[in-house]
Parts: structure tokens; sequence; C-alpha cells
């Protein structure tokens, strides 16, 4: 059966994905208002100000309830104001929601070496300034600069896996959940660029490797899933080619 809005329950959260002219953003927001027209959420903000969608964005949510998930897609968008003055983001979808297993969602090895770039604190940098940024912060391009207390290095990394909204990593450098790390693909589509924020870490000190790290995508250049698509195609073909 398909999910209608207002079985969304209150409080949960929700996966927002933005196309936006030559990117692909990703964020996440819970779900305060839901009926059968639409749902709000907690405004995607900053420091900077209240995220605003433009009319010509293409905008998907994505829901989960227990292991299923059930996504809305090109759904409006727009900001809404309660009565007490507070504002939510609404959505709105003409059709419910389509169900899908994100466990079998393709995923394909890479395995090749990578110049990985990620955020540090400063060491002569005030002490006590915690980093603010989260991923809903990579959706306005003035957000993608570093914070003043923050520096981006760059290390030897090696891209293990990839998968429509994220890829395995391994580095020998120590980083944390919540960290942004951002990297670059060659291909014969031109430079992929990637960035997501870390959401799972496996020492390993027996690999080539000491860390390994689930990245989930937050911002991906617009080509990522013509290339993603693409090394989709080749594979399922060589697998076809060497069963036969």
């Amino acid at each position: 059966m398909p999910m209608k809005l207002d079985e969304i329950k209150l409080g949960s959260v929700i996966e927002i994905y933005i196309r936006r002219n030559n990117s692909a953003y990703k964020t996440v927001s819970k779900v305060e208002y839901s009926d059968e027209k639409f749902i709000g959420v907690t405004p995607i903000a900053s420091k900077h100000g209240l995220f605003r969608f433009h009319t010509d964005d293409e905008v998907d949510i994505v829901y989960r309830e227990g292991d299923k998930y059930w996504k809305w897609e090109r759904v409006k968008t727009g900001i809404a104001r309660r009565k007490d003055g507070s504002r939510l983001h609404i959505f709105s979808a003409p059709v419910n929601a389509v169900h899908f297993n994100r466990r079998t969602q393709f995923r394909f090895e890479i395995g090749t070496e990578i110049k990985m770039r990620y955020e540090r604190f400063k060491k002569d940098s005030e002490p006590g300034v915690e980093n603010e940024k989260t991923p809903s912060l990579a959706l306005d391009n003035i957000l993608l600069m570093l914070d003043e207390h923050y520096e981006e290095v760059e290390c030897r990394g090696y891209l293990k896996d990839l998968s429509e909204g994220g890829a395995s990593v391994e580095t020998d450098v120590k980083l944390e959940k919540g960290v942004f790390v951002s990297f670059e693909i060659d291909s014969e589509l031109g430079p992929v660029q990637l960035r997501g924020v870390i959401i799972r870490v496996r020492e390993d000190k027996h690999g080539y490797f000491d860390y390994t790290y689930g990245v989930s995508f937050v911002e991906t250049s617009k080509n990522y899933m013509q290339y993603f698509y693409l090394q989709q195609r080749k594979q399922l073909y060589e697998q076809s080619e060497a069963s036969k």
C-alpha cells in the first residue's frame, strides 16, 4: 500500500534530496506537522539565515519506517509561518510515496587511490569554539566555505566502493563521525566531485590502511549520477557476459 503524507509520524526524520544547477545535495530534518496535503519540518537554517528553495529545484523526500523506505519524488516546497510566528519548511506531493528497499541499492567496487580532504580544527584558533556545520549547511554555496576556525587538510586515501548515496573510503588518518570529507574521481565524463559526512568508523590495523569510513554524500557534482549509472551498466554487462 502506498504511504500518505499524513501517515508520517511527528518527530521522525526525513531525508531531503535537492538537485540544483550542477550539483545535488542531501540534508535531513525533523517532521513537526503533517496532514493529507503537506508535511512541515524544522527549518533548514544556519547562522547565515533560512535556506531558500528555488522554483527550478528538483526535490525528493525519503521517510523510513522500520526497515522500509518511502520516497516522494519531485515534491513542491515552501515556507509556512505558524500562529506563534515560528516557521516551517513544507513539502507537498501530488501522489503517494513509492516504497523501495535501500539495502538492495546497487553498490560497486572502485578500488583506487584518491586524494581525500578533511576538515581539521586549527591549532592556533580560539579554544572552545565548536564546529556549527551540519550536512544541511552544504546546501548554500556560501556555506561551503570553511569556518574560520577550521582548515582543510589533504591526505592519501583509498576509495573502496560507491553507492548512489555514499562511499566506503580508507585512510591512515584517524577521523570521527560527523567530519566532512571530499574527493574527486577522474572519469570519461570529466571530474566527478563528491563531498560527504562520516557516519561509520571502523579500525583495522591489519589492513593496508588503518581506518575505514562510511561516508554519506551531502553534495555531488551533477555528473555523478550519470557516472554512477554508466558504471552500473558496465558491471552488469560484465557479469552477464561472465555467466554465459
